[in-house]
This record gives structure tokens, C-alpha cells and sequence, in this order.
């Protein structure tokens, strides 16, 4: 079996996030005649955007569960907000279809699901909340189609980049084109190939100042709720 290490391109991916924003924000209107969707944002709906991805990045660990037996000491959740990244990722060679439903999972339930409900019930903050997580999910929309892309028989595997997924297959993927990914290094797959670090939880330095700040605009929200 080889192994076939793939690179995210993060400049496509924010690009094409901004582009579906943009997007989503315009059907909206048109489906709701207004932009108070948007017009109603304050502090404490980035506060409780914040929680969204972290309930996004959660419903990617339960899809890994699903239909994988994945151990729980090979999900590892963190950030690397100077890169823009929440992440969740599986250390553990799972099926393709297991990789599907775990990329699936949190751009259903907490994108679809609530913009439909948000839509239905007229509620702005849902609305909001359901738009940004569809954005968000571009890195998650593209792996899919990449993943679909890739061989039948095929095992995913995150290694410790948060910004590459390794692929391993039989198949000859070294001149093969997927969208928005590069091939960064490949080889024969042996023991020497798996994650090295099995922290449950990794938090950039850069990240740790950014939930400080968080944590004070928590307290500012609190504050003006009750002045």
C-alpha cells in the first residue's frame, strides 16, 4: 500500500469562503426580503459564533465515532487561529466512507439544518450562525469532493499537519489533479508513517492570547447585559 500526503491551498479556500459568504448572504435576501440578518449582529453573536465552531469541529469528532472504531486518544481537537483553523483530527487510518460522513456531519447539522430552520422561525441570530458555518465548512465542502474523487478501495489518515490529510490506497495517485490540494510528498505506507504528537487537546500560543481576549469580551457581554 502507498501513501499520499495532500497540502491544502488555505489562499483558495479563504478566497472561495468569502465568495460563498457573499453568496449566501445575497439568497437570503432574496429569500427573506432583508438584511437584518446581518444588521443584528453584536458582540454576543460573535460570542456565541465562537461556541458554533467549536460545536462544528465536536460534530466532526462524533461523525469519526460513527462508523469507525475509532479510539478516542486519536481524536485530537485544537487551534491555529493565526491560520484561521479550529480543527478536529482522526490519527487513526479510517474508511472512506467513515472520512464522508465525518466531513458531512457539522455542515448538515449546524449549516443546513439551522439556515432552513433560521429561514422558517425568521430568526436572524440562527441565520447568521448557519451562514459563517457554511463558509466555514469550504475546506470541509472541497475534501469531500476530493475524498469522492479518490479511489474506492482507499484509507484516510490525519497525520500532524492541520493543513494536510494522507491518503492511502494501491492505486497510483502521483499524477492524478484534485481541487484545491497539491501532493506535498508520498511513498511506500509502513510503521514510520502515523501521527507523532497524541495530544487530546493542542492550542497555538497565538490562540491562547486570542481565548484570553475572548474570554474578556465574555465578560464585557455580561457586563452590559445587566447595566
Amino acid at each position: 500500500m502507498k501513501y499520499y500526503t495532500y497540502k491544502m491551498d488555505l489562499l483558495v479556500l479563504n478566497v472561495l469562503a468569502v465568495v460563498l459568504v457573499c453568496c449566501m448572504v445575497f439568497i437570503t435576501y432574496l429569500i427573506t426580503g432583508t438584511m437584518s440578518f446581518i444588521e443584528n449582529i453584536n458582540l454576543m453573536s460573535f460570542i456565541i459564533l465562537i461556541l458554533w465552531m467549536f460545536l462544528h469541529e465536536i460534530l466532526h469528532g462524533v461523525g469519526f465515532f460513527c462508523l469507525g472504531k475509532v479510539k478516542a486518544k486519536n481524536i485530537v481537537f485544537g487551534a491555529e487561529l493565526e491560520k484561521g483553523i479550529f480543527y478536529c483530527m482522526c490519527k487513526q487510518k479510517i474508511s472512506k466512507l467513515n472520512i464522508l460522513v465525518a466531513l458531512v456531519f457539522p455542515l448538515f447539522f449546524i449549516g443546513i439544518l439551522t439556515y432552513v430552520l433560521g429561514i422558517i422561525i425568521s430568526n436572524d441570530l440562527l441565520i447568521f450562525l448557519s451562514i459563517v458555518n457554511i463558509a466555514g465548512a469550504t475546506g470541509d465542502i472541497l475534501m469531500i469532493i476530493d475524498i469522492i474523487m479518490m479511489p474506492k478501495k482507499m484509507f484516510y489518515l490525519d497525520l500532524d499537519d492541520t493543513t494536510s490529510f494522507t491518503i492511502l490506497t494501491d492505486e497510483d495517485l502521483k499524477k492524478k489533479k484534485f481541487p484545491a490540494i497539491k501532493l506535498d510528498k508520498y511513498g511506500v505506507y509502513d510503521s514510520s508513517v502515523k501521527a507523532k504528537d497524541y495530544k487530546k487537546l493542542k492550542i497555538s500560543k497565538n490562540s491562547i492570547y486570542f481565548f484570553i481576549g475572548f474570554i474578556i469580551l465574555i465578560v464585557i457581554a455580561i457586563f452590559d447585559m445587566f447595566v
